[in-house]
């Protein structure tokens, strides 16, 4: 019987085991990765919107029409970095840094809406362009670029040759360009907002990795949580239970210890 009692407790005791022990996982893992790709994100956005909205040769001229919309990447480029170091500082312990991971997560969440937001503009700003670039034409770009854009597409001002025309450029003298730059600017346009836009997606859709994983390690760390607790909790009441079995084997010897002197008095009376 006492054989028999002692296997169950062992078979109880293992049971209690399994329940409090988890498996390891690579979550922690797979957060710093994505907080060390989402930095190499940062440090790529920061170097296009420094190199684009800066130049003015014509190797990047489709992106000084668009300087202002890629100068928004500068300023994702060093959130994104900020945000990151803070993930990757919160990954190595994040047990103890889960305020931190919260924190983070709610800073990329932050700038995927507003990268949204942003993409969501420059892509109603392509369906009405039309009426924008004009002003620009007139006001706004220098010669540099009104010129190269006639000697590029052999066309002369914008919406004819008498429309703001950059009179030394060679397009301009010959007598036969009939035509202005007004829907040479606007496709080229076009199209730098579009690669703008889509830069700015898939950048939304880092941050949405970098969002799902660091929730998993925020669930994860819950999960150990509620263990602890739970062990906690058993390891109380087993000592709980322990005490009240001594305390109930002292009383009995203690009983047994007065019964028997009761009787060696009693003999010795008699």
């Amino acid at each position: 019987m006492n054989q028999l009692k002692q296997q169950r407790q062992k078979q109880q005791e293992s049971r209690r085991q399994r329940t409090f022990t988890r498996t390891p996982t690579k979550i922690p893992q797979a957060f710093r990765y994505c907080c060390i790709t989402y930095l190499l994100c940062g440090v790529v956005a920061l170097a296009l919107g420094s190199y684009y909205s800066s130049g003015t040769s014509d190797s990047i001229l489709p992106f000084t029409i668009t300087r202002s919309s890629m100068r928004y990447y500068i300023f994702v480029g060093v959130y994104m970095l900020l945000t990151a170091g803070l993930g990757v500082f919160a990954s190595f312990v994040p047990k103890k840094r889960r305020r931190l991971v919260n924190v983070y997560i709610g800073l990329v969440a932050l700038i995927t809406f507003v990268d949204l937001c942003i993409a969501l503009w420059l892509w109603t700003g392509t369906l009405n362009i039309n009426d924008v670039y004009g002003d620009y034409w007139r006001s706004s770009w220098s010669d540099f670029i009104k010129t190269s854009l006639q000697e590029n597409y052999g066309c002369c001002g914008y919406l004819s040759p008498s429309d703001s025309p950059i009179a030394s450029s060679p397009t301009c003298s010959n007598s036969k360009t009939r035509y202005g730059c007004k829907y040479d600017v606007v496709f080229y346009a076009q199209r730098c907002h579009r690669y703008t836009y889509a830069g700015l997606i898939v950048l939304m859709l880092f941050g949405l990795g970098a969002m799902a994983t660091g929730q998993l390690l925020v669930m994860e760390c819950e999960q150990d949580d509620r263990i602890l607790k739970s062990q906690f909790h058993h390891l109380r009441k087993r000592a709980e239970s322990n005490a009240k079995n001594s305390l109930a084997d002292t009383d009995s010897s203690n009983s047994s210890l007065m019964s028997a002197n009761t009787r060696s008095h009693g003999h010795h009376l008699a």
